[in-house]
């Protein structure tokens, strides 16, 4: 009976460049194994004639958390086989080289983000034939991982959700207005409002990429901008109340971020 449930236990190989497992680049995790490097903090400090201590200048996320900085992950990894399948192998990885990968195993919530170095190939040799390689890769990390999308539908009026992770997060936001409405809004309990106004009823789909780092908002894929006096503002960590105005029907969706 415990080898039958065994065998059903799904295999899980690990760790994946881009969602691949490395064994299907046929390369493996040599002794050296896998380095994280710690995750620091972006603190910043200045001293203040007549007061005791550093002034605290450190600008903070809205759970007050510093913001972080980027993470080295490393690997060393080896291949071994005919001299076809080791340059098949090193190809496969340079093409990598310089990109932006992603980077995950076992049961993480989620996966890393960064940009992949690759280091010096060490080629093994004997008999003449190229039998083995080992090189060491670094991926420069967003220091979280990254979850995979959840989208939950919200009502017209007030919200309670549930956010994933343990770090704010940045939605993505779809609203089909209520008929003949010219305002939309959403807010949260914090004081953050976002909001669309028009001078005719605002009709078709709206979208809000809130990321700072691709911010938009289009209605029916025409680029738009919000008011003066919106937040572009995070979802965070736990339970969420958000109040929309102006909508006949609205999803929000997000990337739960984990720092560990």
């Amino acid at each position: 009976m415990l080898c039958q449930r065994r065998m059903l236990l799904p295999h899980i190989e690990s760790p994946m460049l881009n969602n691949v497992p490395l064994e299907r680049m046929m390369f493996s995790l040599s002794s050296g194994g896998m380095t994280i490097d710690a995750v620091e903090s972006s603190v910043s400090v200045q001293d203040m004639p007549g007061r005791d201590g550093r002034l605290d200048l450190t600008l903070t996320d809205p759970t007050g958390a510093a913001y972080m900085g980027n993470r080295d992950i490393t690997l060393n990894l080896y291949s071994i086989g005919t001299e076809d399948d080791i340059l098949a192998a090193k190809q496969r990885l340079t093409a990598l080289s310089g990109t932006m990968v992603t980077l995950s195993w076992r049961g993480l919530p989620g996966h890393y983000r960064g940009r992949l170095g690759l280091g010096a190939w060490n080629d093994k040799w004997a008999g003449g034939h190229l039998v083995a390689t080992l090189v060491t890769i670094t991926v420069n990390a967003y220091p979280y991982l990254i979850g995979r999308k959840l989208s939950i539908t919200l009502q017209p009026g007030v919200n309670t959700i549930r956010v994933k992770g343990n770090r704010p997060c940045w939605p993505i936001w779809t609203l089909t207005p209520a008929s003949g409405a010219k305002t939309v809004d959403a807010q949260d309990a914090h004081g953050h409002k976002l909001t669309f106004t028009s001078v005719t009823a605002i009709t078709g789909d709206i979208t809000i990429e809130t990321d700072p780092d691709s911010r938009e908002l289009r209605v029916n894929g025409n680029l738009m901008t919000p008011t003066l006096d919106s937040d572009y503002f995070p979802l965070l960590p736990g339970a969420n109340t958000l109040t929309l105005a102006g909508i006949a029907s609205a999803s929000v969706a997000y990337q739960p971020l984990t720092l560990i």
